[in-house]
């Protein structure tokens, strides 16, 4: 009976097993393909000069965005040297946030411009990326000018490719060059970046500029784990922007939602929550319906930054008088493995009383951090109680009808004069 069903069958089992082998040998391939050491994350920037060429390509441009600048350089030359066709342009300056390139990176940045310049196929798209590195290293003006014309061709370019992620997340690089008094750069930044990543969570870089580079100026780019950086690559080639323009680089291949300068960033941050509280009764959003929320996302065994805010959120209620009661900050604790109702109600009380503190399950926490585009990441310590939470840091505003309007970023915080004079703006706007 068996071999007679086989024998009937077999055409369509040879089908099936045939499938299979294929499904397993993509798989395979794919893996190989999409990255060789899981800490490089997962980048999309498919490039067109040759598909054997996109794997080396997408190393080296996330050891790129993981500020592991020695290893990067060397492996964009040695696709280089293997793939004539693939002009590469490399902008090498340092930090912008804590040093300005010399003279001698300003000459290699042009000298590889050029090559690139010169490169033999090239869409719209990629002689985009090429000129905005140009505005960058022009002979033209000053550096902060020139630094203010190169985040107005990215976003030219981020705007006609709105599909391509990875101008995205230059362009907000781009904008956190450009300081401004009102931080409305730094904030737009953010947007960007958060919404970014929260369609790419995988991405190699996103996590560091949140948490890091757009939370402090003071923060020095911590390295990838694998290898200290050279004394040559001290000239940090790219921790604001780290543009790598590839000659050949093809298009996005992710869709997500239009981040585009021209599209609003804000509208995809906020949403629904129920959480705990710390007399056990359920708060959600809706809860404070005709008030303004100020949201921080931190854990209460936090050793710094998550007091600094509150201790901050506190001053301002002081500062702003009995136009306080327009607002209700609310603290959402990001452990909820060790955070109970009662401990983050002991724990914001302890800065004002009200400062409204919640948590809940983790799935809770998971699916209200994913509205507010919040990153938060277990770090292991010496036994399972005794871990570290790295968390992205900013205050979202909302108004009172439950609309995102704005945030508010770890620098921000360290002037809560500027804080009260914005919200005192915005919560009565005829005074």
């Amino acid at each position: 009976m068996l071999r007679w069903a086989l024998r009937r069958h077999r055409r369509e089992l040879g089908a099936a097993l045939l499938a299979l082998l294929v499904i397993g040998a993509a798989a395979s391939f794919a893996s190989w393909y999409m990255a060789g050491d899981e800490r490089l994350g997962v980048l999309h920037f498919p490039i067109s000069c040759g598909w054997g060429s996109e794997r080396e390509f997408r190393t080296a441009t996330s050891l790129l965005h993981l500020f592991q600048f020695a290893d990067a350089e060397a492996a964009y030359r040695a696709l280089v040297r293997r793939d004539r066709d693939c002009g590469i342009a490399m902008t090498r300056f340092k930090n912008p946030l804590y040093a300005l390139p010399d003279a001698e990176d300003v000459a290699a940045a042009r000298a590889a411009l050029a090559r690139g310049a010169a490169a033999r196929t090239a869409s719209a798209r990629e002689r985009g990326y090429l000129a905005a590195a140009g505005v960058l290293f022009a002979q033209d003006g000053d550096w902060h000018a020139r630094e203010e014309r190169y985040a107005e061709a990215m976003a030219q370019l981020a705007h006609d490719n709105s599909q391509d992620k990875e101008a995205t997340i230059f362009y907000a690089l781009a904008l956190n060059m450009t300081a401004d008094a009102s931080h409305a750069n730094r904030t737009h930044a953010a947007e960007l970046l958060l919404v970014t990543f929260a369609a790419e969570p995988d991405h190699p870089g996103i996590d560091h500029y949140l948490t890091y580079c757009l939370g402090h100026t003071g923060y020095q780019p911590k390295p990838f784990a694998r290898a200290p950086m050279s004394s040559a690559t001290q000239r940090i080639l790219l921790a604001a922007f780290a543009l790598v323009a590839l000659s050949g680089t093809g298009a996005l291949i992710l869709r997500t939602a239009d981040l585009s300068p021209g599209a609003s960033a804000s509208a995809a941050i906020g949403g629904p929550f129920a959480l705990t509280a710390a007399d056990r009764s359920v708060v959600s959003d809706q809860s404070y319906r005709g008030r303004w929320l100020l949201v921080y996302f931190g854990y209460t065994r936090c050793p710094s930054i998550c007091p600094t805010t509150l201790a901050a959120v506190a001053q301002v209620l002081k500062k702003l008088g009995p136009l306080a009661a327009k607002l209700q900050p609310v603290f959402i604790s990001i452990d909820p493995e060790r955070d109970t109702p009662e401990a983050v109600g002991a724990f914001t009380r302890a800065f004002d009383p009200r400062i409204l503190g919640l948590t809940g399950t983790p799935s809770e926490i998971a699916a209200v951090a994913k509205e507010y585009r919040v990153f938060y990441k277990k770090l292991p310590g010496p036994d399972p109680d005794t871990y570290l939470m790295e968390h992205s840091s900013y205050l979202y505003l909302l108004d009172p009808a439950g609309h995102y309007v704005t945030l508010f970023t770890e620098d921000q915080l360290e002037a809560p004069d500027e804080i009260t004079a914005r919200l005192r703006q915005l919560l009565s706007p005829g005074t």
